[in-house]
């Protein structure tokens, strides 16, 4: 019973966290300022806007599977892809642990402004805000893998305790 608890308590704030951050991501302001950036520090220009649509997608993807019971785990494994990715991303000099605040790179970059003028302007950052996202929804995720092996577990030795058989 502890076990189901556990399991929906992690599946639903998992779900709920992946679908804000898609959300943001989507919503935001064009250009996004995460998405951007990496685009302008790789010199990878398909990560904003076709990375970012795709990583929204996947994001979303594993909230949905997160939130069935029949592929929780998978969603989970999904979703701790997604946040090791993130969290590699901002620990390369792609990104970089604490971002700059997001509207004005988004409108800095939509005036076509260069990565030095972007750096140069000295914005507030988010203080590390989006990596610890990314940390703590990959410990949501980790919980919920275990949780759903155990949950496994326990089932498999329920069935192997019952007997089999015409009298049972």
């Amino acid at each position: 019973m502890m076990e189901r608890v556990l399991s929906w308590a992690l599946s639903i704030t998992l779900a709920v966290l992946l679908s804000i951050v898609a959300y943001q991501a989507l919503s935001g302001p064009v250009p996004n300022a995460i998405f951007g950036m990496i685009a302008l520090r790789s010199g990878i220009h398909a990560a904003e806007p076709y990375g970012r649509y795709v990583v929204c997608a996947l994001q979303l993807l594993a909230a949905v599977l997160a939130l069935v019971p029949a592929t929780r785990r998978r969603g989970a494994m999904l979703a701790l892809a997604l946040s090791v990715v993130a969290m590699v991303l901002h620990l390369s000099p792609w990104l970089g642990v604490q971002l700059p605040q997001g509207a004005a790179v988004s409108q800095a970059l939509a005036q076509g402004r260069s990565l030095a003028e972007i750096n140069a302007m000295g914005l507030p950052t988010d203080k590390g805000a989006m990596f610890l996202l990314a940390v703590a929804i990959a410990i949501l995720s980790v919980g919920s893998i275990v949780v759903e092996k155990a949950k496994i577990e326990a089932e498999a030795r329920s069935k192997a305790k019952k007997p089999i058989g015409a009298f049972a």
